[in-house]
């Protein structure tokens, strides 16, 4: 599911690559974490698309 940039990515942190209007995969990627807003894009009516979740941590 494709987010808007400066959408909070809740527990939901990870690995995104930008996509454009269409659906094509642009070679854009962004690292944000738990809790953070998703970056800018490159050009206006682009979006993120998660890859890869950032697994939980077992410590206590």
């Amino acid at each position: 599911m494709a987010q808007n940039p400066g959408t909070n990515t809740g527990k939901n942190g990870g690995i995104f690559q930008e996509i454009g209007p269409r659906g094509g995969k642009k070679d854009n990627f962004a690292t944000v974490r738990d809790n953070e807003k998703l970056p800018p894009t490159t050009k206006p009516g682009h979006q993120w698309e998660q890859i890869e979740r950032t697994p939980d941590s077992s410590r206590k």
